[in-house]
């Protein structure tokens, strides 16, 4: 079972890949936090759990969401994780989280894909995530193949610590806020958003998108907006969306 959380899209494809390529079923973690979906989940196959990396660790919905969800018919999981440049210590916390749920990783890999945190103004042009993405999907189908296999992963050499241990609480306390997202005068007022996020927190008042202050800063909202309509602050003006559908 296939398990995967994805704000732009980057996850969503390493999840879909992974499902095709070992004939498993796939599971949207994004619907299932939506809902409040904690019911068991039970597979014969080893789980795979894929998701992206904020702040040197994974989301913090996902640790959550797991941590309230049973997991029965297999012990064992691979932790796959998309990121810009590198995963950091994230492996670490993943370890730690295996640990709580008495999972047995089969092996940890980090698939680096096309940068979406735009409330950073940290995209990059279309010609250089299309460069990325294809270096990135080669692995996906390699890691796809010892998945398949039910093979345990390569290990990877573990990254700098200084983002996951240091500045990932930092963040999450100082930085990670709706507060600046804004509708400009192109919104249609379709609702799009307010579909696309995980934790209910936009609401549509008189068609128009309303922020509320459970964030989690995947930039479903603002990525996915078909009309560009949704700004972060001054930092996402005239940057590259990536949504990836």
């Amino acid at each position: 079972m296939v398990l995967y959380f994805s704000g732009t899209g980057n996850s969503r494809y390493t999840a879909r890949t992974i499902a095709d390529i070992a004939d498993d079923t796939l599971v949207s973690l994004n619907e299932r936090i939506k809902n409040n979906d904690i019911s068991p989940l039970e597979s014969k196959k080893p789980y795979v759990l894929v998701c992206p990396v904020y702040a040197g660790r994974i989301p913090r919905i996902v640790e959550e969401h797991i941590m309230r969800t049973a997991f029965y018919g297999t012990d064992k999981i691979y932790l796959i994780v998309t990121c810009a440049q590198t995963p950091w210590v994230t492996e670490k916390y993943l370890n730690k989280l295996c640990e709580k749920k008495k999972l047995v990783s089969q092996g940890f890999s980090s698939i680096v894909m096309p940068q979406n945190y735009i409330a950073n103004g940290a995209t990059q042009p279309e010609s250089v995530n299309k460069e990325v993405f294809t270096k990135g999907a080669l692995k996906v189908g390699e890691i796809s193949d010892y998945i398949r296999e039910q093979k345990k992963l390569p290990a990877e050499k573990p990254g700098k610590s200084i983002m996951s241990v240091v500045l990932n609480p930092m963040m999450y306390k100082m930085m990670i806020t709706a507060k600046p997202f804004f509708t400009t005068s192109a919104c249609n007022g379709c609702g799009l958003c307010v579909e696309k996020c995980p934790l209910n927190n936009i609401k549509l008042s008189d068609g128009t998108p309303k922020w509320g202050k459970n964030c989690a800063h995947c930039m479903a909202c603002i990525s996915s907006c078909p009309k560009e309509a949704i700004e972060y602050g001054k930092k996402s003006v005239g940057k590259t969306r990536y949504y990836l559908e």
